[in-house]
């Protein structure tokens, strides 16, 4: 993927309410790619869904210190995985959502636990487990 388009950027921003989707921060907002770019990237343009709204400082530990927390959160989804179908947990609204386009739809823990393991198994309810424990 490359960077997003400045139309995907805003929607991204507007349907995260201009905050970090981590920690609810409303200055220095980057755009997360959820699904890793790798070096070079891709010539494919990223949609809404694969973005998300984080900080500078939160962007950068999704990407080193926090990848189980980012993927546990759906912040970051494996480059395989079909981001429509993984949830994104939102915690200073203590909530999770399913992401549709430029809307979130606001979802149950159960149904967002029927996402994350339907994509990744037994992996998904271990990363959520070392979340609550840690």
């Amino acid at each position: 993927m490359t960077a997003p388009s400045t139309a995907t950027r805003t929607a991204v921003y507007v349907r995260d309410g201009y905050r970090c989707a981590s920690c609810a921060a409303d200055i220095g907002l980057s755009f997360q790619h959820r699904r890793a770019v790798g070096m070079g990237g891709s010539k494919n343009l990223p949609t809404p869904i694969d973005g998300l709204t984080l900080c500078l400082a939160c962007n950068e530990a999704c990407e080193h210190a926090l990848q189980t927390m980012a993927l546990a959160n759906g912040w970051k989804v494996r480059r395989w995985a079909n981001p429509e179908h993984v949830p994104v947990f939102y915690p200073h609204e203590f909530a999770w959502y399913r992401l549709e386009g430029v809307q979130r739809i606001r979802i149950s823990s159960e149904v967002a636990m029927e996402m994350g393991c339907s994509v990744y198994g037994d992996d998904w309810m271990k990363w959520r487990a070392r979340e609550v424990f840690s």
